[in-house]
Order: C-alpha cells, then sequence, then structure tokens
C-alpha cells in the first residue's frame, strides 16, 4: 500500500533490457509490481519461464539462459530468492549476455536454507526427483549447479546483493558475498518485490 502512495524517481531505462526471475514456489504474478515499475521508466522487461520455480534450480538456469539469449544483448539479471540464487549461476556461465545481476533475499552462499520448514520442502523437492512421478532430473547436471554456486563469483559482472535483517524466510549472512555489493533494507521477503525500500535501493543501482 505504501508502494502505491510512494512515487520513487527511477532514471530512463532507455529500452535497456531486464530479466526478471522469481523465487520458490512463486509465479510470474509475484513480478508484476516490480515489471510494471521498470516498464514505465522505459525498460524491456521480460520474466524468466521458470514457472513457480518448484523444479531443479539446474533446469531453472537453463530456461533463464535461455530468456537472457532472447535479448540479442546483454540484459540486467534480477532474481528474488531462489532465482536470484539461479541468477547468479547463470551470470556465472554466461557473462557476456549480463550487463548487471541484481539479487533480492537471496542466499547466494548456501544451496538450501537454513528455516527448518523451508529446508524440508526443498529436500521433498530433491527426493521427487528421484522418482517417476517427480521433476526430471540429471543428477551430474545437479552437481554441477551446487558446484558453480559454491565457487567464488569470478566473473565481470557488476552484481548487487539486497537483502534484509528482518527478512522472515531467508536468513541475511547467505544473501553476502564477497563479489557483490551489498546494499541492506528493512523488508519482509516477499516484501523484497514490492516495498518502497527494495525499490529505492534497485532504484539507485540501476540508475546508469
Amino acid at each position: 500500500a505504501r508502494l502505491r502512495r510512494t512515487d520513487i524517481e527511477l532514471s530512463s531505462g532507455a529500452g535497456r533490457r531486464v530479466v526478471l526471475v522469481t523465487g520458490y514456489l512463486a509465479g510470474s504474478n509475484t513480478t508484476k509490481p516490480l515489471a510494471t515499475w521498470l516498464d514505465s521508466a522505459g525498460f524491456d522487461v521480460d520474466v524468466a519461464d521458470v514457472g513457480r520455480n518448484a523444479s531443479t534450480s539446474s533446469a531453472a538456469v537453463a530456461r533463464i539462459g535461455e530468456a537472457l539469449e532472447r535479448g540479442g544483448r546483454p540484459s540486467i539479471l534480477i532474481g528474488h530468492s531462489r532465482g536470484g540464487q539461479q541468477s547468479r549461476v547463470a551470470a556465472q556461465r554466461h557473462p557476456e549476455l549480463v550487463a548487471q545481476l541484481i539479487t533480492l533475499g537471496a542466499p547466494v552462499r548456501a544451496h538450501l536454507p537454513r528455516s527448518g520448514p523451508l529446508r524440508a520442502s526443498v529436500e521433498a523437492l530433491r527426493l521427487l526427483t528421484l522418482l517417476p512421478i517427480g521433476p526430471d532430473a540429471d543428477r551430474d547436471v545437479d552437481a554441477e549447479y551446487e558446484r558453480d554456486l559454491a565457487a567464488p563469483f569470478g566473473v565481470e559482472v557488476p552484481w548487487t546483493t539486497i537483502w534484509s535483517k528482518v527478512d522472515g524466510v531467508i536468513e541475511w549472512q547467505a544473501c553476502l558475498d564477497v563479489a557483490a555489493d551489498s546494499i541492506e533494507v528493512t523488508s519482509s521477503h516477499v516484501g523484497l518485490l514490492a516495498s518502497v525500500p527494495s525499490f529505492r535501493a534497485i532504484a539507485s543501482v540501476l540508475d546508469p
């Protein structure tokens, strides 16, 4: 509600392309406030087709790569939560396609969350990949994803991590990385996609 009442200035996007990536069990509708705001400022916005992001992370990274390639030019990559973690790996694998990386409440240094219920849910997804009824999984490819996530971010892509100590879902320490500029805001986990502090932080790093 405060976001709707607050006019947050954003420099002209001038047609710069942005790819948004949603978090675990989220859908494209969760990006609507952010996408609408960016679009109104003249950015060319695309949402990576990861569905509700409940399949394997390696599959999501492949979809993010497809979204980046569709643009035909380097894109600004913004990922929320699990989608931010996957965006970090996608940027490592396709640095020539990423002009800038912004992660929102993303556990970029930990594959699994510390939160008990959330960890159990992700672990259940892992087990499902072993069953015929679960999502397809390539164990070697998934292991490669985990290695890339654990590896240093060794590419020349400007990266900003935006995080909150009152996130409520992701432990804030997992959002930090020595390779990233860090911005702390006061926001809930979901609020990072639709709150005044988060949008002001995003605006500050999107200014050319």
